[in-house]
């Protein structure tokens, strides 16, 4: 797992758990805050794998969505991270996760 340089103005109102580094839920939310409130280097920060790879579990504003979606099927970029998983993982810890 790539260790993340997480931006303290992101998570300005949020407790960040000792284990942030390898917590999957707050991982996985911070991935949502980078995309509705970061900047560039807080995407690089991320990386685009990581968010390839939450963004079927994100709850994201509609327009959001569907630029990344748009963005990660592009043929270059499916060869270099593959297609997206259109169905959520399930991730017990998450409150995010859309119900079976």
């Amino acid at each position: 797992m790539k260790p993340i340089i997480f931006n303290p103005k992101l998570i300005w109102d949020y407790d960040m758990p000792d284990d942030a580094q390898t917590n999957e839920a707050f991982r996985e939310w911070y991935v949502g805050r980078v995309l509705t409130r970061g900047s560039d280097n807080d995407l690089r920060a991320v990386g685009f794998q990581m968010i390839h790879d939450h963004l079927p579990e994100l709850v994201l504003p509609r327009q959001l969505r569907e630029f990344w979606e748009w963005y990660f099927a592009l043929p270059e970029v499916v060869a270099k991270y593959g297609h997206l998983d259109p169905v959520p993982k399930t991730n017990p810890n998450s409150r995010w996760t859309q119900p079976s």
